[in-house]
C-alpha cells in the first residue's frame, strides 16, 4: 500500500477514537515508522511502505488510540532546531515553551559573559539546553523536583553534548540552591488542582507534578518571585510561562523595593503567557 492510502485509513481510525487532529497525527507516526521528514512524506503520496515500517506504525497507532501524546509513542519532540528525547517521566514541550526559550535567549543576550543562567523545572531540560547551545559560554543549572525528570534532562544533556556546561540539582524550591544566576527561566507546573480531572487523556498521560500547580496554580510561580531576587545577578531577570490572567495576580505580588521591572508578555494566541521580572541592578 502507498503512505497515501494509508495515512487515510489511519486518519479514519483515530478520528473514530475521539483523537485530536487525526490527520497530522497519523503523518508524524508514519513519518518516524519509515524513517523520513514529515515533508517529504507529503511530497510523495505514492511512497511505498515497506512491512517492517507497516508493523512499526500499526503499533504506532494503537498506542496514539489509548491517548498517549505523540512524543511519548515516538520517543523524541522538536524543541526550536533542537530534538528532545521525552517519555513518562517528563513534559511533553510544548510551541508557548518555544516562545518562553526566546524571550529568554533575548534577555541573555542584553548580557555580558560569562552568562550563568537556571532552568527550574527543567524536566527534559529543553529551555536551558536549547539556551547552552545557542550561547556557547554559557553555564547552566538544571534545577527539578523530580528525580525521575531530572535524570531525563542530564540524558538529553549527553545527547546535545552539553553536559560539560550543566549542574544537575535535584530542589523542590530555590532554598537550596546559592548561587547568583544572570537568568532564571521556568515552566512551572500552573494548572489549578481542581481543572486537571478534565484535562485531555494525552495531558492525563503526563506526569502530575508537571502539571498541578496547586489551589489557584501558583504556588510554584510564587515561591520562584518571592526567593528568585536573592539568587540573581544585579540586573538579573525571572522569566516564567503561566497560564491565562495568571501573569497580572503574580505581578501584584512582586514588590518594587526586589523587582526594578515587571512586565507580562503575551503568546502567539494573544494570552498574557510569559512574566518577565529583571531586579535592581
Amino acid at each position: 500500500m502507498t503512505a497515501a492510502l494509508i495515512l487515510t485509513k489511519a486518519a479514519r481510525r483515530l478520528a473514530e477514537r475521539g483523537v485530536d487532529e487525526p490527520g497530522p497525527n497519523a503523518q508524524w507516526l508514519l513519518a518516524d515508522a519509515l524513517g523520513v521528514e514529515r515533508l517529504s512524506l507529503l511530497a510523495d503520496p505514492d511512497l511505498p511502505v515497506p512491512p517492517a515500517a507497516l508493523k512499526k506504525f500499526e503499533r504506532y497507532l494503537a498506542l496514539k488510540e489509548t491517548g498517549l501524546p505523540l512524543a511519548y509513542i515516538t520517543g523524541w519532540q522538536p524543541f526550536m532546531d533542537i530534538k528532545i528525547k521525552v517519555d513518562g517521566r517528563v513534559l511533553v514541550p510544548r510551541p508557548e515553551t518555544e516562545e518562553l526559550a526566546g524571550h529568554a535567549a533575548d534577555f541573555l543576550k542584553t548580557r555580558k559573559e560569562p552568562l550563568v543562567a537556571m532552568d527550574y523545572g527543567a524536566g527534559s531540560g529543553a529551555i536551558g539546553l536549547w539556551l547552552a547551545k545557542k550561547f556557547p559560554g554559557l553555564r547552566l543549572t538544571a534545577a527539578e523536583a523530580s528525580a525521575r525528570a531530572l535524570a531525563c534532562s542530564r540524558e538529553n544533556a549527553q545527547l546535545l553534548g552539553l553536559a560539560d556546561r550543566v549542574k544537575f540539582v535535584r530542589a523542590v524550591t530555590l532554598t537550596p540552591i546559592r548561587a547568583k544566576f544572570d537568568l532564571i527561566v521556568s515552566n512551572p507546573p500552573y494548572i489549578p488542582t481542581r481543572v486537571i480531572p478534565g484535562l485531555a487523556p494525552e495531558v492525563l498521560s503526563e506526569p502530575r507534578l508537571a502539571l498541578d500547580g496547586g489551589a489557584d496554580g501558583l504556588d510554584v510561580a510564587r515561591m520562584l518571585v518571592r526567593l528568585a531576587p536573592a539568587r540573581l545577578k544585579k540586573g538579573g531577570a525571572l522569566i516564567m510561562e503561566l497560564g491565562e490572567e495568571q501573569t497580572r495576580v503574580l505581578m501584584r505580588a512582586m514588590p518594587d523595593k526586589a523587582w526594578a521591572e515587571k512586565k507580562a508578555f503575551k503568546d502567539l494566541s494573544g494570552i498574557e503567557r510569559f512574566l518577565y521580572g529583571r531586579i535592581h541592578g
